[in-house]
Protein backbone atom coordinates (compact mmCIF):
# COMPACT_ATOMS: atom_id res chain seq x y z
CA UNK A 1 0.00 0.00 0.00
CA UNK A 2 1.19 3.32 -0.51
CA UNK A 3 0.75 6.33 1.63
CA UNK A 4 -2.29 8.27 0.60
CA UNK A 5 -2.90 12.48 1.28
CA UNK A 6 -5.73 13.43 3.32
CA UNK A 7 -6.69 16.77 4.48
CA UNK A 8 -9.47 16.50 7.00
CA UNK A 9 -10.86 19.36 7.97
CA UNK A 10 -13.20 19.71 10.53
CA UNK A 11 -13.74 23.07 11.07
CA UNK A 12 -16.35 24.16 13.73
CA UNK A 13 -16.89 27.79 14.45
CA UNK A 14 -18.59 31.04 13.25
CA UNK A 15 -20.76 32.02 10.61
CA UNK A 16 -18.90 33.42 7.20
CA UNK A 17 -19.58 36.64 6.53
CA UNK A 18 -18.85 38.83 3.17
CA UNK A 19 -15.45 38.77 1.62
CA UNK A 20 -13.41 42.32 2.28
CA UNK A 21 -10.10 43.80 1.73
CA UNK A 22 -9.12 44.57 5.12
CA UNK A 23 -6.43 42.72 7.03
CA UNK A 24 -7.49 39.32 8.50
CA UNK A 25 -5.35 37.47 11.35
CA UNK A 26 -5.63 34.02 12.83
CA UNK A 27 -7.39 34.41 15.91
CA UNK A 28 -5.28 31.24 17.21
CA UNK A 29 -8.70 29.12 17.94
CA UNK A 30 -8.39 25.78 16.70
CA UNK A 31 -11.16 25.01 14.16
CA UNK A 32 -10.52 22.38 12.13
CA UNK A 33 -7.92 19.91 10.64
CA UNK A 34 -6.04 19.17 7.74
CA UNK A 35 -3.82 15.96 7.21
CA UNK A 36 -1.88 14.48 4.01
CA UNK A 37 -2.36 11.02 3.26
CA UNK A 38 -1.47 8.55 0.61
CA UNK A 39 -4.44 7.28 -2.74
CA UNK A 40 -2.38 5.78 -5.82
CA UNK A 41 0.61 6.94 -4.34
CA UNK A 42 2.68 8.75 -1.72
CA UNK A 43 0.65 11.90 -0.32
CA UNK A 44 -1.30 12.35 -3.40
CA UNK A 45 -5.06 13.31 -1.93
CA UNK A 46 -7.20 15.87 -0.36
CA UNK A 47 -9.84 15.09 1.81
CA UNK A 48 -11.63 18.17 3.60
CA UNK A 49 -14.80 17.83 6.07
CA UNK A 50 -15.99 20.71 7.39
CA UNK A 51 -18.72 21.86 10.18
CA UNK A 52 -20.16 24.68 11.15
CA UNK A 53 -20.52 26.92 8.32
CA UNK A 54 -22.88 29.02 6.81
CA UNK A 55 -23.84 29.08 3.13
CA UNK A 56 -21.70 32.46 1.65
CA UNK A 57 -23.96 35.20 0.10
CA UNK A 58 -24.86 34.89 -3.32
CA UNK A 59 -21.98 35.70 -5.80
CA UNK A 60 -19.73 33.92 -3.38
CA UNK A 61 -18.12 30.97 -2.54
CA UNK A 62 -16.35 29.41 -0.04
CA UNK A 63 -12.62 27.91 -2.03
CA UNK A 64 -10.55 25.63 -0.41
CA UNK A 65 -6.30 25.66 -1.23
CA UNK A 66 -2.60 24.25 -0.40
CA UNK A 67 0.00 27.00 -0.17
CA UNK A 68 3.49 26.68 -0.60
CA UNK A 69 5.75 27.57 2.47
CA UNK A 70 5.77 30.95 2.16
CA UNK A 71 2.21 31.55 0.67
CA UNK A 72 3.23 33.10 -2.16
CA UNK A 73 2.29 30.15 -4.47
CA UNK A 74 -0.93 28.27 -4.30
CA UNK A 75 -3.24 25.40 -5.69
CA UNK A 76 -7.01 25.79 -6.43
CA UNK A 77 -8.55 22.76 -4.88
CA UNK A 78 -12.01 23.70 -5.33
CA UNK A 79 -15.44 24.97 -3.89
CA UNK A 80 -17.66 23.62 -1.13
CA UNK A 81 -21.04 24.26 -0.27
CA UNK A 82 -22.18 23.30 3.18
CA UNK A 83 -25.34 21.58 3.59
CA UNK A 84 -28.21 22.27 5.89
CA UNK A 85 -26.46 21.66 8.61
CA UNK A 86 -23.26 23.64 8.13
CA UNK A 87 -21.11 20.75 6.70
CA UNK A 88 -18.81 19.92 3.56
CA UNK A 89 -17.32 17.16 2.62
CA UNK A 90 -14.87 17.61 -0.70
CA UNK A 91 -11.95 15.28 -2.18
CA UNK A 92 -9.74 16.40 -4.55
CA UNK A 93 -6.47 14.29 -6.46
CA UNK A 94 -3.15 15.12 -7.84
CA UNK A 95 -3.79 14.09 -11.58
CA UNK A 96 -0.37 13.02 -11.67
CA UNK A 97 0.05 11.40 -8.33
CA UNK A 98 2.55 14.19 -7.17
CA UNK A 99 3.50 13.79 -3.24
CA UNK A 100 1.74 17.25 -2.30
CA UNK A 101 3.99 17.40 1.01
CA UNK A 102 6.83 18.06 -1.48
CA UNK A 103 5.69 21.43 -2.69
CA UNK A 104 2.99 22.92 -0.42
CA UNK A 105 3.12 23.33 3.70
CA UNK A 106 -0.03 25.34 4.34
CA UNK A 107 -4.23 24.31 3.95
CA UNK A 108 -6.68 27.83 3.86
CA UNK A 109 -10.35 27.78 3.39
CA UNK A 110 -11.19 31.62 2.13
CA UNK A 111 -14.68 33.34 0.75
CA UNK A 112 -14.22 34.20 -2.50
CA UNK A 113 -16.01 36.12 -5.66
CA UNK A 114 -14.96 35.76 -9.32
CA UNK A 115 -12.82 33.19 -10.97
CA UNK A 116 -10.14 31.99 -9.08
CA UNK A 117 -6.73 32.47 -9.47
CA UNK A 118 -3.52 30.40 -7.83
CA UNK A 119 -3.92 32.07 -4.59
CA UNK A 120 -6.52 33.34 -2.35
CA UNK A 121 -7.68 36.49 -3.11
CA UNK A 122 -10.17 36.93 -0.72
CA UNK A 123 -10.95 36.40 3.02
CA UNK A 124 -9.03 33.84 4.82
CA UNK A 125 -12.01 32.32 7.27
CA UNK A 126 -9.42 29.13 8.49
CA UNK A 127 -5.62 28.81 8.11
CA UNK A 128 -2.95 26.33 8.97
CA UNK A 129 0.43 25.08 8.27
CA UNK A 130 2.59 22.38 9.39
CA UNK A 131 5.42 23.60 11.95
CA UNK A 132 8.15 25.42 9.51
CA UNK A 133 11.55 24.92 12.15
CA UNK A 134 10.90 21.13 11.24
CA UNK A 135 9.54 21.04 8.12
CA UNK A 136 12.04 19.98 5.97
CA UNK A 137 12.58 16.65 8.25
CA UNK A 138 9.38 16.24 7.57
CA UNK A 139 9.67 16.20 3.97
CA UNK A 140 12.68 13.57 4.58
CA UNK A 141 10.17 10.91 6.55
CA UNK A 142 7.29 11.36 3.81
CA UNK A 143 8.52 13.37 0.73
CA UNK A 144 12.00 12.69 -0.35
CA UNK A 145 15.18 11.85 1.45
CA UNK A 146 17.90 12.64 -0.70
CA UNK A 147 20.62 10.08 1.24
CA UNK A 148 18.21 6.89 -0.02
CA UNK A 149 19.65 5.34 -3.29
CA UNK A 150 16.74 6.59 -5.57
CA UNK A 151 15.64 9.27 -2.87
CA UNK A 152 12.97 7.72 -1.56
CA UNK A 153 11.41 8.95 1.89
CA UNK A 154 12.13 7.22 4.95
CA UNK A 155 8.96 5.87 6.25
CA UNK A 156 7.74 4.82 2.84
CA UNK A 157 11.38 3.15 2.07
CA UNK A 158 10.96 1.33 5.28
CA UNK A 159 7.42 -0.15 4.31
CA UNK A 160 8.53 -1.12 1.01
CA UNK A 161 11.24 -2.80 2.28
CA UNK A 162 9.49 -4.61 4.92
CA UNK A 163 6.90 -5.62 2.27
CA UNK A 164 9.73 -7.28 0.30
CA UNK A 165 11.45 -8.86 3.19
CA UNK A 166 8.17 -10.70 4.03
CA UNK A 167 7.24 -11.92 0.92
CA UNK A 168 11.08 -13.01 0.48
CA UNK A 169 10.62 -14.90 3.98
CA UNK A 170 7.42 -16.85 2.62
CA UNK A 171 9.50 -17.75 -0.78
CA UNK A 172 12.27 -18.82 1.21
CA UNK A 173 9.92 -21.05 3.79
CA UNK A 174 7.97 -22.32 0.74
CA UNK A 175 11.73 -23.98 -0.81
CA UNK A 176 12.83 -25.48 2.88
CA UNK A 177 9.38 -27.14 3.04
CA UNK A 178 10.23 -28.47 -0.06
CA UNK A 179 13.44 -29.39 -0.09
CA UNK A 180 14.65 -26.47 -2.02
CA UNK A 181 18.10 -25.80 -0.39
CA UNK A 182 19.93 -23.66 -2.85
CA UNK A 183 16.99 -21.63 -3.11
CA UNK A 184 16.24 -21.51 0.53
CA UNK A 185 20.24 -20.47 1.00
CA UNK A 186 19.73 -17.85 -1.73
CA UNK A 187 15.95 -15.94 -0.83
CA UNK A 188 18.47 -15.96 3.05
CA UNK A 189 21.04 -13.99 1.35
CA UNK A 190 18.51 -11.26 0.17
CA UNK A 191 17.14 -10.99 3.37
CA UNK A 192 20.41 -10.08 4.92
CA UNK A 193 21.35 -7.58 2.03
CA UNK A 194 17.82 -6.08 1.75
CA UNK A 195 18.49 -5.67 5.50
CA UNK A 196 21.92 -4.05 5.79
CA UNK A 197 21.50 -2.11 2.10
CA UNK A 198 25.12 -2.14 -0.10
CA UNK A 199 26.92 0.07 2.29
CA UNK A 200 25.86 -2.31 4.71
CA UNK A 201 28.69 -4.04 6.87
CA UNK A 202 27.22 -7.71 5.97
CA UNK A 203 25.89 -6.70 2.70
CA UNK A 204 27.79 -9.51 0.34
CA UNK A 205 27.48 -13.20 -1.39
CA UNK A 206 26.21 -15.72 1.47
CA UNK A 207 25.67 -18.68 0.12
CA UNK A 208 28.71 -18.93 -1.98
CA UNK A 209 27.71 -19.16 -5.28
CA UNK A 210 29.62 -16.29 -6.85
CA UNK A 211 26.55 -13.53 -6.80
CA UNK A 212 25.44 -10.67 -4.21
CA UNK A 213 21.81 -10.30 -4.69
CA UNK A 214 19.33 -7.78 -3.07
CA UNK A 215 15.85 -7.58 -3.78
CA UNK A 216 15.43 -4.35 -2.05
CA UNK A 217 16.15 -1.00 -3.30
CA UNK A 218 19.91 -1.08 -2.26
CA UNK A 219 19.26 1.96 0.76
CA UNK A 220 19.02 -1.13 3.34
CA UNK A 221 16.08 -1.27 5.98
CA UNK A 222 18.59 -0.41 8.76
CA UNK A 223 19.85 2.46 6.99
CA UNK A 224 16.23 3.42 6.93
CA UNK A 225 15.81 3.11 10.10
CA UNK A 226 18.83 5.22 11.09
CA UNK A 227 16.92 7.73 8.90
CA UNK A 228 13.86 8.20 10.55
CA UNK A 229 15.49 7.85 14.03
CA UNK A 230 17.59 10.88 13.12
CA UNK A 231 15.12 13.07 11.02
CA UNK A 232 12.65 12.28 14.17
CA UNK A 233 14.83 13.62 16.57
CA UNK A 234 15.91 16.43 14.40
CA UNK A 235 11.53 17.34 14.81
CA UNK A 236 11.52 16.62 18.12
CA UNK A 237 14.44 18.96 19.07
CA UNK A 238 13.75 21.91 16.73
CA UNK A 239 9.61 22.00 16.57
CA UNK A 240 7.96 25.10 17.82
CA UNK A 241 5.46 22.77 19.58
CA UNK A 242 5.54 20.63 22.33
CA UNK A 243 2.70 18.40 21.64
CA UNK A 244 4.66 18.28 17.74
CA UNK A 245 7.21 17.33 19.08
CA UNK A 246 6.51 14.89 21.01
CA UNK A 247 4.54 13.21 18.10
CA UNK A 248 7.71 13.05 16.01
CA UNK A 249 9.74 11.78 19.40
CA UNK A 250 6.50 8.81 19.11
CA UNK A 251 7.77 7.49 15.90
CA UNK A 252 10.79 6.05 17.60
CA UNK A 253 9.14 3.72 19.26
CA UNK A 254 7.97 1.15 16.35
CA UNK A 255 11.28 2.71 14.20
CA UNK A 256 13.43 0.73 17.43
CA UNK A 257 10.92 -2.22 17.67
CA UNK A 258 11.70 -2.60 13.80
CA UNK A 259 15.66 -2.48 13.90
CA UNK A 260 15.61 -5.54 16.90
CA UNK A 261 13.51 -7.14 14.44
CA UNK A 262 15.64 -6.50 11.43
CA UNK A 263 19.23 -7.46 13.59
CA UNK A 264 17.21 -10.94 14.31
CA UNK A 265 16.50 -11.20 10.57
CA UNK A 266 20.01 -10.32 9.46
CA UNK A 267 21.45 -12.97 11.99
CA UNK A 268 19.24 -15.99 11.18
CA UNK A 269 19.68 -14.98 7.70
CA UNK A 270 23.61 -15.16 7.80
CA UNK A 271 23.13 -18.29 9.74
CA UNK A 272 20.70 -20.07 7.35
CA UNK A 273 22.49 -18.94 3.71
CA UNK A 274 25.63 -20.78 5.19
CA UNK A 275 23.95 -23.82 6.70
CA UNK A 276 23.80 -27.30 4.89
CA UNK A 277 22.02 -29.34 7.65
CA UNK A 278 18.40 -29.36 6.53
CA UNK A 279 16.68 -29.41 9.96
CA UNK A 280 18.41 -26.19 10.94
CA UNK A 281 16.71 -24.32 7.10
CA UNK A 282 13.56 -25.42 8.37
CA UNK A 283 13.83 -24.57 11.52
CA UNK A 284 15.14 -21.07 10.88
CA UNK A 285 12.68 -20.53 7.73
CA UNK A 286 9.91 -20.35 10.16
CA UNK A 287 11.67 -18.21 12.78
CA UNK A 288 12.40 -15.31 9.44
CA UNK A 289 8.78 -15.53 8.20
CA UNK A 290 8.16 -14.70 11.71
CA UNK A 291 10.60 -12.12 12.22
CA UNK A 292 9.76 -10.24 9.09
CA UNK A 293 5.96 -10.28 10.25
CA UNK A 294 6.76 -7.95 13.19
CA UNK A 295 9.49 -5.59 10.30
CA UNK A 296 5.75 -5.31 8.48
CA UNK A 297 3.24 -4.56 11.66
CA UNK A 298 6.38 -2.03 12.87
CA UNK A 299 6.00 -0.06 9.83
CA UNK A 300 2.61 -0.34 8.16
CA UNK A 301 0.10 -3.68 8.85
CA UNK A 302 -1.98 -2.34 6.13
CA UNK A 303 -4.86 -3.50 7.75
CA UNK A 304 -3.65 -7.56 8.10
CA UNK A 305 -5.58 -8.78 11.43
CA UNK A 306 -2.39 -11.00 12.19
CA UNK A 307 -0.08 -7.34 11.98
CA UNK A 308 -2.26 -5.56 14.32
CA UNK A 309 -2.29 -8.21 16.84
CA UNK A 310 1.14 -8.05 16.71
CA UNK A 311 1.22 -4.31 17.78
CA UNK A 312 -1.94 -4.36 20.03
CA UNK A 313 0.26 -6.86 22.16
CA UNK A 314 2.65 -4.50 22.71
CA UNK A 315 0.32 -1.55 22.66
CA UNK A 316 2.19 -0.04 19.85
CA UNK A 317 1.31 1.92 16.84
CA UNK A 318 3.43 1.51 13.64
CA UNK A 319 5.53 3.78 12.66
CA UNK A 320 3.52 5.04 9.28
CA UNK A 321 0.89 5.84 11.76
CA UNK A 322 2.68 7.76 13.89
CA UNK A 323 4.52 9.67 11.08
CA UNK A 324 0.43 10.39 9.92
CA UNK A 325 0.31 12.59 13.11
CA UNK A 326 3.61 15.06 11.79
CA UNK A 327 1.40 15.98 8.79
CA UNK A 328 -1.71 16.72 10.49
CA UNK A 329 -2.38 20.27 10.33
CA UNK A 330 -4.53 22.37 12.84
CA UNK A 331 -6.52 24.82 11.37
CA UNK A 332 -7.97 27.71 12.85
CA UNK A 333 -10.05 30.51 13.26
CA UNK A 334 -9.75 33.79 11.29
CA UNK A 335 -10.78 36.79 12.95
CA UNK A 336 -11.01 40.29 10.49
Amino acid sequence: MFLAVALTAVIAGSAVGDSGSHASEASGAIAGEATLVDNASGLDRVVVRATGLSAPATGQVLRVWLLGDDGTSGRYLGDVIPDATGAVAFTWDQPAGENLLAQYSQVTISLESGVAGVKPAGTAVRTGKLDAASLSQVRRLLSRWPDSRYGVATVPGLRRQAQIARYQAWVLREAAVNGDWDTARRKAEQLVNLVEGRRGQFYGDHNGDGRIEDPGDGTGFLPYCWGALTQTQFVYATASDEAYASQAQAVQTPVTFAMTSAGFVRDVGLELARSKDPYTIRDLAGHLVTATSYLLAATDPVGEPDLIAILDDREMTSVTARAQALVRIDLVEVSR
